[in-house]
């Protein structure tokens, strides 16, 4: 076995391979138990690059592993999430190899094989022989449950042992440690779900003004009702009626009742080859549960989805190939979804209302249910935002139908 120096700092510069802000061993542990991020890094004697470094964040549910070779390039990344108190899931597995001693670091060429996991065992293979220039392929596999999990006495200032009883000090660390320096740009930091930049909530407050990448500054003119939604049930779909599969049901329950289903207006003035015209845009719907204002946003969930597992800056959310979506209750899904489908692809409109410009109204008399649709800016995957109050209790169900990037608010200088 060979010698290897262990250090701790508060974080990592990804880009020139230093420690930033290193740490005691005390220090280190403080910040272990209270679940602030902090990173163990080992190191050969003799070796300028380190062997690798562990990038811990218990409070995020996160512990990355990246191993490094001679030339200060990684290897191998590990993404471990933590699902269960005492053992870390093993998330997804990245292995690369360089063809030349100058290919850098992560090199786009590089020959690179990609492991993801799903709890369950059920794992993704990719295999692309020239990094991301090249073709691709894909197979499937189970694992044994044996290769899933890792425990977590494993990683962190404990897994060193009881050698750091002796001495209170860390391993000499190279120049640049950032010591005294603002935080580096290539800074590690824990992969954490996507979030709005700004509160959804402005875009409801008439007034507001939003500075967009296609028609300049628009404002927030009004907050008008597009239709009601009847959701006897309490359960609530929020998907397109026109994709295949399940729908996606919300593991947030709603009290039984009807709500009413509203959009933002903004307005604003556009110009194209020196004419103006007036604009007008609509970048959210929200079901209003109730008049307290939101003060908080969350991720609304599917079944079996978990935000611990998501990739940094992603977000679960409803799939559309046709930009549409609904809102709806559950147990009349399958009868509205197949009236919607029927008005879309052969015209027919029994029961169809259209209560709105891009938005239908259907209802189950069975049920007692309905079924109103809205359009989004583009197909994909569309994220729910769940509104709560200062109680905590859901106050609003959020869709942002435009991509939330192209609106910045306006902020006043007083």
């Amino acid at each position: 076995m060979s010698t290897v120096d262990i250090s701790y700092a508060q974080g990592w510069d990804a880009e020139t391979r230093r420690a930033y802000r290193p740490l005691t061993v005390a220090a280190a542990r403080l910040r272990d138990r209270a679940g602030e991020p902090y990173v163990v890094i080992h190191r050969e004697p003799g070796r300028a690059e380190p062997v690798s470094v562990y990038l811990v964040a218990w409070a995020d549910h996160h512990v990355g592993h990246w191993m490094y070779d001679e030339a200060g390039r990684r290897t191998r990344e590990f993404d471990l999430r933590l699902l269960e108190p005492d053992r870390l899931f093993v998330r997804r597995v990245v292995e690369r190899r360089y063809s030349a001693p100058d290919q850098p670091d992560r090199a786009r060429d590089a020959w690179r094989t990609t492991l993801i996991l799903t709890p369950g065992g059920r794992a993704e293979h990719i295999v692309e022989e020239r990094g991301e220039a090249g073709p691709a392929r894909r197979g499937w596999s189970e694992l044994p449950e044996a290769q899933w999990w890792i425990p977590r006495e494993a990683f962190g200032v404990d897994e060193a042992g009881e050698q750091h009883d002796r001495y209170d000090a860390v391993q000499p660390e190279p120049a640049g440690s950032g010591e005294g320096q603002a935080p580096p740009a290539a800074l590690w930091r824990a992969p954490r779900p996507y979030r709005p930049e700004f509160d959804v909530q402005e875009l409801l407050r008439p007034g507001n003004r939003f500075d967009t990448d296609n028609w300049g500054e628009l404002t927030v003119d009004r907050v008008e009702d597009i239709a009601t939604v009847r959701v006897p049930s309490g359960r609530l779909v929020v998907a397109d009626p026109l994709y295949p599969g399940a729908p996606r049901e919300l593991t947030e329950r709603i009290p039984p009742g009807e709500y009413p289903l509203q959009t933002a207006v903004l307005v604003g003035e556009g110009e194209y080859e020196g004419e103006r015209f007036p604009v007008t845009e609509e970048p959210l719907v929200r079901l209003l549960i109730s008049e307290a204002p939101a003060v908080t946003w969350e991720l609304g969930l599917g079944e079996q989805e978990d935000p611990r597992l998501l990739p940094d800056r992603e977000a679960y959310g409803f799939p559309t190939d046709a930009a549409q979506g609904a809102f709806a209750d559950a147990t009349a899904w399958e009868t509205l979804a197949d009236a919607f489908r029927r008005c879309f692809d052969e015209g027919t409109d029994d029961g169809v209302q259209d209560v709105r410009t891009g938005s239908l109204r259907i209802a189950d008399a069975m049920t007692g249910g309905d079924l109103v649709s809205f359009h989004t800016d583009g197909d994909g995957a569309w994220p729910v935002w769940l509104g709560r109050a200062v109680s905590g209790a859901l106050v609003s169900v959020v869709v942002v139908t435009d991509r939330l990037s192209d609106f910045r608010p306006v902020r006043s200088k007083t």
